[in-house]
């Protein structure tokens, strides 16, 4: 905004709101489509078949089936289907899939994920279209900048043959997990691009109608700010008319305490600067790469609150203005992961207001 008037457009106001919101209904979508996982998880290694039921966080052993896994799980799949029910998991060993740990920028995980599927037609020995792929992002202890990524990548036509002998037994496979040599797993999502793409679908809808209602709001808030400065400016006009009838010739000498009060209100609000003033002189000095989401005055001390980048530049910024001094953080800086920028939140003082130059 440096050295512009302040511009509210509805493209401005998506811009900010599109990348978090459409995040989040993704992440909502994928959540419904993923479900609970079903109790009954069918665990496949190069020896056979285990079939495990969870009570709560304790797995129990119902069955093991030696063999090649097809064809252990079509001998495990009709002893179990009385009781199994219609949907099952499948968790899929080391062995029975490739799995490779990457050390990568820290990133958002849309990012993160486009970075991960460059990679992983490399990973594997089939062709990208074959693949079904997840991934597990996990913090580097002592180095912020950088994220470990677990990427297990599975055949899809391995997942096909298992789901056809599970369907003969009138079973679907409702989650699929790989197991890991050091005891983890990373979950596959099944289906995800297509849930992504129709969650996006939905999320710019959603997200251009909050942008609109934004830019209402943020319309009528100035609207009220300009009509409180315009109140103040006409009680000021009343004042000032209210002293010059009681003071005698506009001599201060022998003012009653009442006099000297008003005189004293009235002269501080001639000290400090407007309301509108202080927006005016706030849009021309942000930078364009920061974005204001909220501002207070109260008396002489101003609370200002927005994201951007280059936010510890922000103070001098503002210290270098007749206006402001004192400026200083109110909070501890935070990023905001989704739109990869820092929010932040500043106090200043406004400076007494420059006299009035006299007339020639």
């Amino acid at each position: 905004m440096a050295g512009k008037d302040i511009n509210i457009s509805l493209d401005g106001i998506w811009k900010a709101l599109s990348t978090p919101v459409i995040a989040l209904v993704e992440e909502a979508a994928l959540r419904r489509a993923s479900g609970e996982r079903p109790a009954l998880d069918l665990r496949v290694h190069a020896g056979g078949v285990d079939a495990i039921r969870m009570h709560g966080r304790e797995p129990e052993t119902l069955l093991s089936i030696a063999g090649r896994p097809q064809q252990a799980l079509r001998e495990i799949a009709p002893r179990l289907q009385p009781g199994m029910g219609s949907a099952v998991a499948l968790s899929l060993a080391a062995d029975q899939s490739i799995s490779q740990r990457l050390v990568l920028p820290q990133q958002p995980d849309d990012v993160l994920r486009a970075i991960v599927r460059n990679k992983v037609e490399g990973l594997a020995p089939w062709p990208l279209a074959q693949c079904l792929w997840g991934m597990r992002a996990e913090p580097i202890a002592g180095d912020p900048q950088h994220t470990a990524v677990t990427v297990a990548v599975v055949s899809r036509a391995l997942l096909d043959d298992l789901s056809a002998t599970l369907r003969q037994a009138g079973a679907e496979v409702k989650a699929l997990a790989v197991e890991l040599p050091d005891g983890g797993a990373v979950d596959i999502e099944l289906g995800s691009g297509d849930v992504r793409r129709e969650a996006r679908a939905r999320a710019v809808h959603r997200a251009r109608m909050a942008a609109a209602a934004a830019a209402v709001l943020f319309g009528l808030g100035l609207f009220s700010i300009y009509r409180t400065s315009a109140e103040a400016s006409r009680m000021e006009d009343e004042s000032a008319a209210l002293l010059a009838s009681l003071r005698p010739n506009g001599a201060s000498e022998g003012e009653t305490p009442l006099v000297a009060a008003a005189n004293r209100l009235q002269q501080a609000r001639r000290d400090r600067l407007s309301a509108i003033d202080v927006v005016n002189e706030l849009s021309k000095l942000l930078p364009d790469d920061v974005h204001l989401v909220s501002l207070e005055l109260d008396g002489d001390q101003l609370t200002i609150k927005g994201q951007g980048s280059g936010v510890p530049g922000l103070i001098q910024i503002l210290e270098a203005s007749p206006d402001f001094q004192g400026v200083n953080f109110a909070a501890a800086t935070e990023l905001d992961q989704n739109s990869n920028s820092d929010a932040f939140s500043l106090i200043a003082t406004l400076e007494k207001a420059p006299p009035p130059e006299a007339a020639p």
